[in-house]
């Protein structure tokens, strides 16, 4: 099974209207989408580690959504190699052979910030080589019950953050500079 990889002129595409929605200038934990009526969700990085659950979020997007769900690594650069798409075929063995094949970020070429979306970013997921936690931007007003519940009981909600941002410890920490870019 091979992976497949964007053409050089959908990838300009794609990263054109991707960065219509993510701010590359900035990076986390500072806010990073431009849009407003967004919901969150946060996880530890890094996301395509966890294969059951990025698995899971792609399958359920798809089903919830019915589009393709892309990754895109090296942030707005248009490099080779750096966007692949995932159309609900074998999902977790796509992951599996993403792992495989990007855990070194192919010997340097691509690297962070990781961003995973659907075709009309209705969701992105951002994840940067500087923090411990990622966060998830959903758009409300287009949010699916079935999506948001995978959500909620796969990641960590802004309840739950708001719990962790007490803490003394270095989650703690962590959790309130997400808290003060990321609170309603």
């Amino acid at each position: 099974m091979t992976i497949l990889n964007i053409s050089p002129i959908d990838l300009s595409r794609i990263v054109e209207k991707l960065s219509e929605v993510v701010d590359f200038k900035s990076d986390l934990p500072s806010k990073v989408f431009f849009e407003s009526g967004l919901v969150f969700w946060f996880f530890e990085r890094p996301l395509l580690a966890f294969i059951e659950v990025v698995s899971g979020l792609i399958s359920k997007s798809i089903s919830s959504y019915g589009m393709n769900v892309f990754v895109k690594f090296s942030g707005d650069e248009l490099l080779d190699n750096s966007c692949i798409i995932f159309d609900g075929c074998d999902t977790e063995n796509k992951i599996l052979i993403v792992n495989d094949e990007y855990v070194d970020f192919l010997g340097g070429e691509v690297g962070y910030p990781i961003v995973l979306f659907n075709e009309t970013h209705d969701w992105v997921a951002f994840e940067s080589a500087h923090e411990e936690f990622g966060v998830i931007a959903v758009r409300e007003a287009s949010l699916p019950k079935d999506f948001s519940e995978y959500l909620e009981s796969n990641f960590i909600s802004a309840k739950i953050l708001d719990e962790l941002a007490l803490s003394t410890t270095a989650d703690g920490l962590i959790a309130r500079a997400f808290k003060k870019s990321y609170s309603s």
